[in-house]
């Protein structure tokens, strides 16, 4: 991926009781791929852990950008971390805890109520979860306040369409100044870009894994790569990656887009360029309802860790309101906490949750078949080919699903 966002819990349970150990020589290893700020908030929960529970210390690893070359060589050389932060289970499952049974003896002290099913499900393969929630995002449309003023075009509903934002974006077409209303992707993340086949319906793969046709090449979905491409003919929106490299981060930080989807991972820099901006939930394909994929981080144990009670001790104080109120780089996994912290309502913050609340119900591709990876390169080049041609979406679709039937098998 791109990237990749409560009441109090009961204090922690004593460690050596659960372990039937003496604590004071225990350590626990917990591999995160945070930097700078993020890492700084790790520690303080690692200390926090540690003043909970004496004689425990937690060794804060940082594999930072060689994240998966480290954890893939850990795994390999029999020395994983006992913790570590996760998202990509198709990949790793099989080296992982399965954590229902924690969960399970644990539920009521932890009150797995009061998180959001849709973030536990993101770690979940044939039913089994292998990692709690850390964090999370869903996806929105951030919008400039001060471009659409100065256009005298009305802000985006509660509960707006694709054909609304379509005609609000062309309204913002200036080819002298190179401004645009809206941005599409020519290569988009296909972790995310599927919540618009949700939206209209359809989805990337059959639920169960077995089939891509009828679903990747499907009428609604023909039709979410056809509007893309008629917004980009009509010059509605710029597409992104191709020719010219801008980010659509860079175009609407610097006034250039009057619309940019994208997810918690852009806010920082919207801030930071001070740009006085609105959130609105992702559009609708007309009284359909509406999805976003939820990018969310989680904590896992390792299969063979030494001590699997401290170790899930560990995940327990983690997913935690204490814990989480400190993880201020992310949307919170504790709707309690979001409601202490009043961004439910907070007009900024309250489209994120709005989306996670309408978005529990769908998994993603990756997670429904062993080749997703090769089944989705055709994808890619379907997507990107139908962005380039700006049409001809149904034939490159059929061209993606007949060259990944023989990944299906």
């Amino acid at each position: 991926m791109k990237h990749l966002k409560k009441l109090a819990l009961a204090s922690v349970l004593s460690v050596a009781a659960l372990s039937g150990t003496a604590l004071g020589e225990e350590t626990i290893r917990f591999a995160t791929w945070d930097s700078d700020e993020s890492l700084e908030i790790q520690k303080e929960i690692a200390r926090r852990f540690e003043a909970a529970n004496p004689g425990v210390k937690v060794q804060v690893e940082p594999y930072a950008d060689g994240y998966d070359q480290k954890l893939i060589a850990s795994f390999g050389a029999g020395n994983p971390p006992d913790v570590m932060y996760m998202w990509n289970y198709p990949k790793y499952y099989t080296s992982l805890m399965p954590l229902d049974d924690f969960m399970a003896r644990d539920a009521e002290a932890m009150d797995l109520d009061d998180i959001p099913p849709g973030l536990i499900n993101t770690t979940r393969i044939d039913g089994k979860a292998y990692g709690m929630p850390a964090g999370f995002t869903t996806h929105v449309v951030f919008y400039n306040k001060d471009m659409f003023e100065a256009a005298g075009v009305e802000m985006p509903s509660e509960d707006w369409t694709w054909a609304e934002l379509r005609e609000k974006a062309a309204k913002f077409r200036d080819e002298e100044s190179k401004v645009y209303g809206f941005a599409v992707e020519a290569k988009p993340d296909p972790f995310d870009y599927e919540q618009f086949f949700w939206s209209n319906g359809t989805r990337f793969i059959a639920k169960d894994g077995s089939a891509v046709d009828g679903y990747m090449n499907s009428p609604e979905a023909v039709e979410v790569l056809t509007m893309f491409a008629d917004m980009a003919a009509n010059e509605e929106a710029v597409v992104l990656g191709i020719g010219d490299n801008s980010s659509g981060s860079a175009l609407f930080k610097g006034e250039k887009l009057a619309m940019y989807q994208s997810a918690m991972w852009s806010k920082g820099g919207f801030d930071e360029a001070g740009i006085n901006y609105g959130v609105a939930k992702l559009p609708s394909f007309g009284d359909k309802p509406v999805h976003s994929s939820i990018g969310a981080s989680a904590m896992s144990m390792a299969k063979d860790t030494k001590n699997p009670d401290l170790a899930w001790e560990f995940i327990k104080f983690f997913s935690s309101a204490e814990a989480v109120k400190l993880r201020t780089n992310d949307l919170p996994i504790r709707t309690s906490v979001a409601e202490e912290m009043e961004m439910t309502t907070d007009p900024i913050f309250k489209p994120f949750f709005d989306m996670l609340a309408v978005s529990d119900s769908e998994s993603n591709a990756f997670l429904k078949h062993e080749n997703w990876g090769k089944i989705q390169a055709n994808l890619e080049r379907a997507i990107e080919a139908t962005m380039i041609e700006k049409g001809n979406a149904k034939k490159h679709l059929d061209d993606a699903v007949a060259r990944s039937q023989r990944h299906l098998n």
